[in-house]
């Protein structure tokens, strides 16, 4: 191999090793603003879950289920209930929207919450008893265990 071959050669290993450095740290940085762009999203969307009565009992509905599920009362006191739906309208089962129904015979609530928003809704116990509350929408409906909750009137 003439010497002016093996020069190039080495000034192009030179090259390519400096470059190296540069495409790893390029690399770096576009990780660290994608994490924290997704970051960034998750607290904010986070901010915005908070209840707009803050009176109220804040309840959390989810692919996942009721959060609380379960829920005291008394006759004659009023129930005023936050419920947060922090699913987003690409869920593939509903659209990202759930609802609360409770039908037994103490209240006929039939409350949909769409996707990343808030419903705010009271309704008085009239009588003593265990009922129970469902979404029926999305994740199996009334047969999913997880979409139930239970109301406990004392």
């Amino acid at each position: 191999m003439s010497r002016s071959k093996k020069h190039k050669g080495k000034m192009l290993k030179e090259k390519q090793t400096k470059k190296l450095p540069i495409m790893s740290i390029l690399f770096m940085v576009i990780v660290i603003a994608i994490f924290g762009a997704a970051l960034y999203l998750i607290i904010s969307k986070s901010a915005t879950l908070e209840p707009v009565n803050k009176d109220a009992i804040k309840m959390t509905i989810t692919m996942a289920g009721f959060e609380p599920n379960t829920i005291r009362a008394k006759v004659g006191q009023p129930v005023t209930i936050n419920l947060i739906n922090p699913d987003n309208s690409h869920h593939t089962d509903g659209g990202g929207m759930h609802n609360f129904i409770l039908t037994s015979g103490l209240a006929n609530l039939n409350i949909t919450v769409l996707p990343e928003s808030q419903e705010v809704f009271t309704f008085t116990p009239t009588q003593k008893g265990e009922y129970h509350w469902y979404c029926d929408i999305c994740c199996g409906g009334k047969e999913n265990p997880a979409m139930h909750g239970t109301l406990i009137v004392a």
